[in-house]
């Protein structure tokens, strides 16, 4: 047993679970965390700007690398900032750790007016988390931490929330440190991916929809020896997209792109389901409203239990890692020529099928994003009209490359979501793409990318509204809208202010070479595009 301070627990329990990187903010109670990080090197802290912008930079290192992302703050207000970005992870079934202090545990629950007191502050947590405790005692925190990975390493991803009263962080306790991690996946049972087996090779029209636990179990190997012994065409999920390449023959649409998929969702005889969860955003939103015929059958695999079964009944569930088990049916299926009967005339027909409203310019301008970036590249998303044709229509070619806060719709993401993900993957070529109103809500992290001189670009979409909102509401009520247009500032000039480059792209034919210029420098870049774009729905 060693002594040491609540602080010191906590920098050494993550650092023996093999954390990197932290983002936080400072604040009265969690000092002594902080004490902690200045005397060690194995941890990088990154310093952000506002609490929301630090957990939503753990976010977007989650999902560009797979590892849990950790954020540090405060007690009260320091804590409850990171509600909202929360909410966007758990569902988005991301791991973040939120390490937060809390008021003196002598006076937790009390209500007697504390420093930043938040009452029961912990309970705020819960519903937006997988696992939000209170630590009781010092002896507790490194175990408490332990634990939290031990979740996010076998369950599904999402955020846990620990909530340690400032006095444990102080005071000194004795403690351990495990020398070894624990935990991982569940595997999928035998007997079930031998019935799976049977039931999709028996299948004129078999389909497969990879959602995002086929990215977190690192699986796309799995998954396209899958498809290809079955010829079955792959839809991703918002959240499953790069888990097949979207060059590769066998890869049809995204899930909620309802004109490329309803139809092939119909013919299908046998749809394999894996790591998907059917959020109702994406199958009864404002386009797909997906159901599944008596003759069909539904097999769904999920790491998950509660979510199978939860929005369509399946023939056949499979509780179990989606490595596991995709790896399990590789194993079985026939590798000789697949028996599926789809007419892939009519496949590829529907793979390109659009509105009217997917015009030229907004085709080129998502091939412009496309052609800068590598095929690792990283394209983090807001919430503006490009960005909703982006989440069906933008080429993605590998896992963790697409960024989107999916769940939660929330605006402002993108910003500090790009600054954890090029601190996850430096060296990798890093866009944002955010509108003007977006950008607004968290410009105030430019100064972290330019603090830590990250080389991201921050391109601003720029029509000087919320411009999907004055849509729907033209829409709704009879072409009214208001409340929609805004008052911009010079965002040039902005970004100078804050020590980034900036530049105004004069058109989506110079945006290739600008955004390949922004990488390579010695810092971020906003640029700015004047451009309306009208989003995909229809009403």
């Amino acid at each position: 047993m060693t002594t040491r301070t609540g602080g010191e627990w906590v920098v050494e329990a993550l650092r023996a679970e093999g954390v990197r990187h932290v983002f936080g903010i400072p604040g009265v109670h969690n000092l002594a965390v902080y004490d902690a990080l200045l005397r060690q090197r194995d941890i990088v802290h990154v310093l952000a700007r506002h609490e929301s912008g630090a957990a939503f930079m753990a976010d977007g290192y989650a999902r560009a690398c797979g590892e849990p992302g950790v954020v540090v703050v405060t007690t009260g207000p320091g804590a409850t900032n990171t509600l909202t970005p929360l909410a966007e992870s758990y569902s988005g079934s991301v791991p973040v750790l939120c390490l937060m202090s809390d008021i003196a545990s002598d006076l937790v629950g009390r209500d007697l007016g504390a420093l930043h007191e938040v009452p029961n502050q912990i309970a705020c947590f819960r519903p937006v988390t997988r696992w939000a405790e209170l630590v009781a005692d010092g002896r507790s925190i490194a175990t408490s931490i332990a634990g939290a990975f031990d979740l996010l390493r076998t369950g599904r991803p999402g955020p846990v929330a620990l909530s340690i009263p400032n006095d444990l962080l102080f005071g000194t306790s004795e403690g351990v440190v495990r020398s070894e991690r624990a935990g991982r996946r569940p595997p999928c049972h035998v007997n079930e991916i031998a019935e799976a087996a049977r039931r999709l090779a028996a299948a004129a029209r078999p389909l497969i929809v990879a959602g995002g636990g086929v990215v977190s179990a690192g699986a796309s190997a799995e998954l396209l020896e899958v498809a290809r012994r079955l010829g079955a065409p792959v839809i991703t999920t918002v959240m499953g997209r790069g888990a097949i390449s979207e060059a590769d023959p066998l890869w049809h649409a995204v899930l909620p792109n309802k004109r490329a998929t309803e139809e092939v969702f119909r013919d299908a005889d046998v749809v394999l389901a894996a790591g998907c969860r059917f959020a109702a955003r994406s199958t009864k939103g404002l386009l797909l409203n997906l159901a599944f015929a008596p003759h069909q059958t539904l097999i769904h695999m999920d790491l998950d239990a509660t979510v199978i079964g939860r929005m369509f009944k399946p023939q056949l569930g499979i509780v179990g890692d989606a490595k596991n088990g995709l790896g399990g049916l590789a194993a079985v299926l026939d590798a000789g020529a697949p028996n599926s009967r789809w007419n892939r005339e009519r496949l590829a027909a529907l793979k390109t099928a659009a509105s009217e409203r997917y015009t030229p310019e907004v085709d080129g301008l998502l091939q412009a994003l496309r052609s800068a970036l590598p095929p690792d590249g990283i394209l983090v998303n807001d919430q503006t009209g490009i960005n909703y044709w982006a989440e069906w229509r933008y080429p993605v070619l590998a896992p963790r490359t697409f960024l989107y806060p999916v769940g939660s719709a929330v605006l402002g993401y993108a910003v500090p979501a790009a600054i954890g993900a090029q601190i996850a993957r430096p060296g990798t070529p890093v866009v944002a793409v955010v509108g003007d109103g977006g950008f607004m809500f968290s410009v105030n992290e430019l100064a972290t990318a330019v603090k830590y001189r990250l080389p991201i670009a921050f391109l601003v979409m720029n029509d000087d509204r919320y411009g999907a909102i004055k849509w729907l509401q033209e829409q709704m009520f009879e072409g009214r809208w208001g409340e929609a247009d805004l008052a911009n500032p010079d965002f040039i000039a902005l970004a100078r202010a804050f020590g980034a480059r900036g530049e105004r792209v004069a058109a989506v034919a110079a945006l290739p070479d600008a955004l390949r210029a922004a990488f390579a420098a010695d810092g971020p870049t906003v640029l700015e595009l004047r451009m309306e774009v009208e989003p995909p729905w229809e009403m």
